[in-house]
């Protein structure tokens, strides 16, 4: 249990330094704490449950791109976030998703997917986010 509650504070933390450093993904003007770990433990649910379906179906793509199906595969999870958190009335916009999906859209996500595992790694390194396990 503790492990998920770390796990649910760094994936929060990484999504707003993101929504920071990334101006394509935003939880709007004003965004509340509470809405920014619900996202968080969407994030996590999705990293559980459905990206290793996708990636065991990206797999022959994967074996061919070397891996960089892999990217998209994030960016598709982040987009599904982003519609799981519109359902549930946050705001979390990727581009201009989950309202219009176009090719910044698309590019958004990519993007979006590689600063949330950078960001997501250096907090990792955090001491204070290590657990006994």
């Amino acid at each position: 249990m503790i492990e998920f509650a770390v796990e649910t504070v760094g994936t929060a933390l990484a999504l707003w330094v993101t929504s920071l450093v990334y101006s394509d993904i935003s939880f709007g003007k004003h965004p509340e704490v509470w809405g920014v770990v619900v996202v968080a433990v969407v994030v996590g649910l999705a990293n559980a449950l459905v990206k290793p379906v996708l990636k065991v179906l990206s797999f022959p793509l994967s074996v061919m791109t070397l891996g960089l199906s892999g990217l998209v595969v994030n960016g598709f999870v982040l987009l599904g976030v982003a519609y799981v958190a519109e359902k549930l009335k946050i705001t979390f916009v990727i581009g201009h998703f989950p309202h219009t999906i176009d090719t910044t859209t698309i590019a958004a996500a990519l993007i979006g997917a590689v600063v949330l595992s950078v960001v997501s790694l250096g907090i990792g390194l955090l001491p204070f986010m290590k657990t006994s396990r």
